[in-house]
């Protein structure tokens, strides 16, 4: 066994010393070879002479340690004054406009005119109420005279009979006539006058009275319009209803009957640059009043003037 391994620690240690003569005598092979005095002038001339590869770096100015000398550049302004500088924050405010913070400098934001307004808002009513009726010379039901008033414009129609034309309203058709009695839920009595029109032109069979106009309550109507446009209005009937005008897009979000009121939500792009960022500006809109007539002004008459002559 140890025969063995002298004979491999002769192998290795023959390998070596091959590997170390070889390396002796050809530097090269190895390692790079170190040029003598004279290589290395040849290279250094070579490398003063050799044009330099690429674009040259741009020059620029040195920064100045004058006083009063500004080289450090402002931080650029954007549009909406969203300035960064080194350890400088920025004063911030609230922009109930906007319903967010905003730089300070950034010049405020008015919020535009809401845009419609509310005409009318309630059910619909029949255009015809009964006015009055009376009996004729003859003192026969059929030929009882009617008189219907026009609740949009407040004007009658008299003279009407039961089955007969109605020069001032063909579509018109007065079809029959009761008188209901009743107690009201008080015990009071009361006593109603119904008259039954087919309205050609309404498309439907309705019953009026002389006590106030019909209403269908199963339908609300909502009458907008534009209080710069007088040719635009719009009807709308129910809560999530949406409609677009002048670039804002508005939906129905409440109705009050009793208040007359109706509450709107409208959502527009206040900068149009950035047209994706809306604004929202819910508000309550409420039927005018009407306006009272001004009361007639009596003309006062002058009082009579004495004259006084002078005195002498």
């Amino acid at each position: 066994m140890n025969s063995r391994k002298d004979i491999i620690l002769v192998i290795l240690g023959a390998l070596l010393l091959a590997v170390g003569a070889t390396a002796y005598l050809s530097p090269g092979l190895i390692a790079p070879v170190v040029p003598d005095e004279e290589g290395k002038a040849t290279a250094l001339k070579q490398l003063k002479e050799a044009v330099p590869l690429g674009d040259a770096y741009p020059s620029t100015p040195r920064a100045s340690l004058e006083d009063n000398i500004k080289d450090w550049l402002s931080p650029e302004e954007n549009d909406d004054n969203w300035d960064y500088d080194l350890f400088t924050t920025i004063d911030v405010v609230w922009d109930a406009a906007l319903r967010e913070y905003v730089p300070r400098s950034r010049k405020a934001e008015e919020m535009p005119p809401f845009g419609v307004a509310l005409v009318s808002v309630g059910y619909p009513t029949y255009t015809f109420m009964l006015s009055h009726s009376t009996l004729g010379p003859g003192k026969k039901e059929e030929e009882r005279l009617f008189s219907l008033k026009n609740v949009k414009t407040k004007q009658y129609i008299d003279d009407c009979k039961l089955n007969k034309p109605i020069p001032e309203a063909p579509y018109l058709t007065l079809k029959s006539f009761k008188v209901i009695k009743g107690k009201d839920a008080d015990g009071i009595p009361f006593v109603r006058n119904v008259l039954t029109i087919d309205d050609r032109q309404f498309g439907q069979v309705v019953e009026v009275d002389d006590e106030k106009p019909l209403e269908f309550k199963g339908r609300v109507d909502i009458l907008v319009n534009s209080p710069t446009d007088p040719l635009w209005a719009l009807t709308l009937h129910a809560v999530g209803d949406k409609f677009s005008y002048n670039g804002a897009s508005y939906v129905v979000k409440g109705i009050d009957l009793p208040a007359r009121s109706v509450t709107f939500d409208k959502s527009f792009a206040l900068n149009p640059k950035k047209p994706k960022k809306l604004i929202s500006d819910p508000q309550t809109l409420t039927v005018p009043a009407p306006v009272a007539p001004a009361p007639k002004s009596k003309t006062a008459t002058p009082a009579a003037t004495k004259t006084v002559p002078p005195k002498k």
